[in-house]
């Protein structure tokens, strides 16, 4: 074989990227596949059907999530203002998020709060002023972003089992599940036509759409 050859081969070989750096490379930053959607595309894809789908997930969002929000809040002593600032800003970076990068990326991506994170800001609220709150979760999503783009979260992930991580939410939602004893017996006229709600109401989801009927389940 020609020297010259070889030795464009070897330089061939020696200046590719490796197929790690590919790897990491595509993990922190991935890039659309397609074009970003346009206002033409918008207007050809909506029809009643995911009109449909975006009040269900607006309803559960508002009725659901947020009460725990609420409830939260007004244990801690917030004031209307500091609780209607909350509530902006939640509706605010979800929906915001959701529509950049569903129209980026054009896949039907959800963004939404941390409910087991509000769950434990509760007793965070107690000892702790609401500025001092706010600044804690903007440095913990600092951090949570590092980590998110150094790829320890994946190898983390990876070691903890499923199982474990779902006991753990369990965990952080069962007084909210208990909760339902006190409720029924304390506020009967509100919260016995829930109970009995929740049984067909997954059933009814699934006419609408399947994916917010599994989220009930």
């Amino acid at each position: 074989m020609d020297p010259s050859a070889r030795s464009g081969a070897s330089m061939s070989v020696t200046t590719d990227p490796s197929p790690t750096t590919i790897r990491t490379r595509s993990f922190l930053f991935e890039r659309p596949g397609v074009r970003p959607a346009g206002v033409r595309d918008v207007l050809r894809d909506v029809g009643a059907q995911y009109a449909a789908n975006g009040v269900v997930g607006l309803v559960f969002s508002a009725s659901g999530p947020i009460a725990v929000t609420l409830a939260v809040g007004a244990a801690a002593g917030l004031t209307d203002a500091q609780l209607a600032s909350w509530v902006f800003a939640i509706f605010l970076s979800a929906g915001l998020a959701t529509v950049v990068m569903s129209l980026v990326y054009r896949q039907p991506l959800g963004f939404a709060w941390s409910i087991p994170g509000t769950v434990l800001l509760g007793p965070s609220l107690q000892h702790l002023s609401f500025p001092e709150v706010v600044g804690a979760f903007f440095t913990a999503g600092l951090v949570i972003l590092g980590l998110g783009m150094s790829g320890v979260v994946r190898r983390a992930m990876a070691a903890i089992p499923m199982p474990i991580v779902m006991a753990m939410v369990a965990a952080v939602f069962l007084r909210f599940g208990t909760d339902i004893v006190t409720a029924t017996r304390d506020n009967t006229i509100v919260a016995v036509p829930m109970v009995l709600a929740f049984g067909p109401w997954p059933r009814f989801l699934d006419t609408l759409n399947p994916a917010s009927a599994g989220e009930a389940r």
